[in-house]
């Protein structure tokens, strides 16, 4: 059994705190799937969903963006436009950082009774155990993948 029993609980990890924020509605009406970390008090948000595979059934999972200082603005740039990384760069020590959190808080999200929707499994559909860290998902971050 998970020592986490809350599907959107805050987390505790060695890097800092991390929970899933569950899904808004953007400015263009489209569904966001967010989450939160918290590193050296301060909370920032971004968005998470399924990278399907080819069969499209089976997915890993993917981080889209991050940097939002609200979760309400997951989805828009400081300027109004769409896009990630709305609050601008952040130091490289600091994304290494929340990297860590977010394949702590998937890896936690799998023993959870009640998993976040992007956790969700069906019979023929199974997470295939990867984190994705889509190019530019923060301002001057590279893509990267790590296993769960």
């Amino acid at each position: 059994m998970s020592p986490y029993s809350g599907t959107f609980e805050w987390q505790q990890f060695p890097e800092g705190r991390a929970r899933f924020s569950g899904g808004i509605r953007g400015w263009d009406e489209r569904r966001y799937e967010t989450f939160a970390v918290e590193v050296d008090g301060d909370v920032t948000y971004g968005e998470i969903a399924r990278a399907f595979l080819p069969n499209e059934d089976d997915f890993n999972i993917q981080v889209v963006s991050f940097g939002y200082g609200m979760r309400e603005n997951v989805g828009i740039l400081s300027d109004g436009s769409p896009g990630p990384h709305a609050q601008g760069s952040f130091p490289q020590a600091y994304l290494r950082r929340v990297q860590q959190l977010v394949v702590q808080l998937v890896r936690a999200g799998l023993d959870l009774s009640d998993r976040p929707s992007v956790l969700v499994e069906y019979s023929n559909a199974h997470f295939q155990g990867k984190v994705i860290f889509s190019e530019g998902w923060a301002v001057g971050a590279a893509a990267a993948e790590s296993s769960v």
